[in-house]
């Protein structure tokens, strides 16, 4: 953040820092150095005399030399490290980055050579003038005014101050502004608008003057004095004003603690931070902003709003069991409602707690027991939602006392569900309002005590070395001071082992990990399971009886591969076959690992200019998670993906507005352009994106869904890969969504419900529960397919 705003303040600013000492210049550079130079010229090509030009690092923004133009506008940077560089150029308020860039990000990137001499002329972007003249209300010049210019294409901002006569002048970017006048408490906008939204349109050609004359609006006065604590003045202190949501900087209080700005007249709230990093408290004595007093302001009237700091509070209490004894080693969390301010603490022997130096809001109490598994609010709650506000004002010492509620106790057996044997080696999961608990089997059963009461959830979860799979989701009722008992019947899986050597050497592949999936099933999921011992060799965790293939993730020099019959391929459809049978171990093909190659190229956009942070992975990494096996574009388009094996690769590109596509312009990985690749060299693969086709349509939330939000994500029908996702944030009036995605596939629609942030209802297009239920939709190659979703 502070590399940027010195970017942002640009080379005059950044000279005088240097001057005074608040940078550190680079050191002498080292052999190797090389030097800038040019000439700065105006857009007519007249010489710019008293520029600053800077260098600074292409990759890190780090300050690297400065200078000034001669009368002759050249300019000579010496001692510049060799390699990427970016430079600067700064005439009064306006910064540009070489060549004719408005921003650090789109400028371009130079090399500085060793020894040598890197040439870079540049050019000022086209200019005008807007000056003028600005008077007070009653006509008399108004002096010493700020002057603030917004450039309306770029957002950038030019400022001066009007003179003694009231006059000012100021070099601006030709093209379309505002122009605003006064303080931020008093600032109108021309002409004698009260609001920029209100502003007036000022449009300025290159090397034209325009005159922008302004009349200054009445004005009211806030004026006051900030104390500590202790009665001292706060001094140097930020005064704000809130008019509606807008903040607003007022001033700053002086060393005697008091302030005093103009405003236009309205109704403030008047607020200050006595700590910069700290909380806002409202004038007088507020500390919620939707409560506290609103100061009106009239033309010509001063208004006088003093406030001492609020005195720090105490939250105290004491947590008992029912039986009224203590209880000890529980976490307290004291937070408040708009989670700007917590404070935490544990309970003693018997029970009590103590938090010093609160700050004056509305807190909610918790208390966490020691496994960390169950949480309660006060006063009795096991939700949050429930909880006791409770208000803390300042200096005072609050009580909050609380019982920790009996729970429940969870007995869960398991059974074989064939034979109805029991399985004695299991542990269990519980998901429950309160928190997260989970215990193991002890004689055949797993037993959970203390569980938060109501509904909740079990996962049995088998002993790695049975074939017995994990079975998600079971609901019980749980009942204060009641033991539930459940018995689970368990389906057996089976199991894959690996045995994996280098192909050249044939020695042992230790720290192979695999990732085992089916054809359909979509992307590489996030994480694999069991590695390779020193041995390379390695065994699956239990799984469905079913037809998988293998991802083999390589370790050191080697590159990654789909296992096949005789060695490895980049083609999943190419895999070999795994059959995966109940109560039983298989053992997948020898897993040979071949040396890496790697795939260069350029990303470039529909337009034909280079993408910048564009995605490009092996695989369709899920829009959740996020990405994985993948790099990312420079800011020349530029990528290079390593680790793969000497194999055909198709590859995904997912780059800001394009959908995404794999190599080849499509959407169905098997029918995607394939990249060889030879080990220890580099293949070359460039791509221009296509825009391709438009999903759009509606939502429909049915009357009864608990839902405030919804995620749309749109599969490829054939591979089970995900193609685009839309998020009911963006979506427009009605519930209507558009996103783009690459056309000429078939697709498949799921959609997942959430209500306060939770899950509640998934499910897929059109009203199936499946993905194999699920509609398929065949996109054309371009234009818009309409789609209404019902989530239900």
């Amino acid at each position: 953040m502070i590399r940027s705003l010195l970017v942002r303040l640009g080379g005059v600013l950044t000279a005088g820092l240097l001057l005074a000492g608040g940078l550190t210049a680079p050191a002498a550079a080292a052999a190797g150095a090389g030097a800038v130079e040019g000439v700065f010229t105006d857009h007519a090509g007249a010489p710019i005399a008293d520029a600053w030009v800077v260098a600074w690092g292409a990759e890190d923004g780090s300050y690297l030399a400065g200078t000034g133009t001669d009368a002759t506008g050249r300019y000579r940077l010496t001692d510049v490290p060799q390699g990427p560089v970016k430079l600067s150029f700064q005439t009064e308020s306006l910064l540009q980055w070489a060549p004719g860039a408005l921003s650090q990000e789109t400028g371009q990137v130079y090399q500085v050579p060793a020894g040598g001499t890197l040439t870079v002329d540049e050019r000022r972007r086209p200019t005008g003038v807007i000056e003028g003249a600005v008077t007070g209300p009653d006509g008399s010049p108004a002096a010493w005014i700020p002057v603030d210019v917004r450039d309306l294409a770029d957002d950038s901002r030019a400022s001066t101050y009007t003179d003694d006569a009231g006059k000012y002048r100021l070099t601006v970017w030709a093209g379309d502004h505002h122009v605003g006048f006064g303080p931020d408490a008093a600032k109108q906008w021309a002409p004698r608008a009260t609001s920029e939204d209100e502003a007036g349109r000022v449009s300025v050609a290159a090397g034209a003057t325009v005159a922008v004359d302004e009349a200054l609006l009445p004005t009211g006065t806030f004026r006051g004095r900030l104390s500590a604590v202790d009665g001292s003045p706060l001094a140097w202190a930020e005064v704000l004003l809130y008019s509606g949501d807008r903040r607003i900087h007022g001033g700053y209080t002086g060393d005697d603690g008091t302030y005093a700005f103009p405003v236009l007249p309205g109704g403030y709230v008047l607020g200050f931070q006595a700590d910069p990093n700290g909380a806002e408290q409202y004038i007088p004595g507020a500390v919620d902003r939707s409560r506290a007093t609103v100061h009106t302001v009239a033309a010509g009237q001063t208004v006088v709003a003093d406030d001492a700091v609020l005195k720090p509070a105490s939250v105290s209490g004491r947590l008992t069991g029912p039986d009224g004894t203590g209880k000890a080693d529980f976490q307290v969390s004291v937070t408040s409602t708009d989670d700007e301010h917590g404070y935490g603490a544990t309970t003693t022997a018997d029970g009590s707690w103590r938090v010093d130096d609160v700050f004056p809001s509305d807190y909610r109490v918790s208390f966490t027991n020691p496994s960390g598994s169950r949480t309660q609010w006060a006063h009795g709650r096991s939700n949050s939602g429930d909880a006791a506000v409770i208000t803390v004002e300042g200096g005072a010492q609050v009580v909050v006392d609380d019982t920790w509620l009996t729970g429940a106790t969870l007995a869960v057996r398991a059974v074989d569900e064939v034979t109805g044997a029991p399985v004695t080696d299991f542990c269990v999961q519980v998901e429950a309002s309160g928190g997260f608990d989970q215990g193991c089997a002890v004689g055949g059963t797993a037993t959970v005590a203390d569980v938060t009461p109501g509904a909740a959830l079990v996962d049995v979860v088998p002993g790695e070395d049975t074939y017995f799979l994990r079975d998600r989701g079971n609901p019980v009722t749980l009942v204060t001071g009641e033991t539930a008992t459940i018995t689970v019947p368990l389906a057996k899986g089976g199991k894959v082992s690996f045995a994996v050597t280098d192909r050249a050497t044939g020695r042992p592949a230790p720290e192979t990990c695999f990732v085992l999936t089916t054809i359909g099933g979509g992307g590489l999921p996030d994480g694999y399971g069991d590695c390779t011992g020193s041995q390379g060799t390695s065994t699956s965790a239990a799984l469905a009886p079913g037809t998988y293939e293998a991802f083999a993730v390589a370790p050191d020099e080697y590159g990654h591969q789909w296992v096949g019959r005789t060695g490895g391929t980049g083609d999943q459809k190419a895999a070999a076959r795994i059959v995966v049978e109940a109560d039983r171990t298989v053992p997948a093909p020898p897993v040979l690992l071949d040396r890496a190659g790697s795939i260069t190229g350029v990303v470039e956009g529909a337009d034909g200019a280079p993408i910048e942070d564009a995605d490009v992975s092996l695989t369709a990494w899920g829009f959740g998670p996020g990405p994985i096996h993948s790099v990312h574009t420079d800011d020349r388009g530029r990528y290079t993906i390593g680790k793969l094996g000497p194999y055909a690769w198709p590859l995904s590109f997912t780059a800001p507005g394009h959908p995404r596509q794999w190599s080849g312009n499509v959407g169905d990985r098997f029918t995607a352009a394939a990249i060889p690749v030879t080990a220890g060299a580099t293949a070359t693969y460039d791509i221009t994106l296509a825009t391709g086709a438009t999903l759009a349509g509606k939502v429909v939330v049915p009357a009864g869904l608990p839902a405030d939000g919804w995620r749309l994500t749109v599969t490829n029908a054939v591979t089970g890969d995900q193609m685009a996702d839309f998020d009911s944030s963006g979506q427009g009036p009605g519930g209507t969504y558009r996103m783009p995605v690459i056309g000429g596939q078939p697709v498949r629609i799921s959609w997942i419900a959430t209500g306060q942030g939770n899950t509640v209802k998934t499910g897929w297009y059109d009203r199936a529960t499946s993905r194999d239920d699920a509609k398929r939709v065949n996109l054309p190659a371009s234009g818009t397919k309409r789609v209404t979703v019902t989530l239900g």
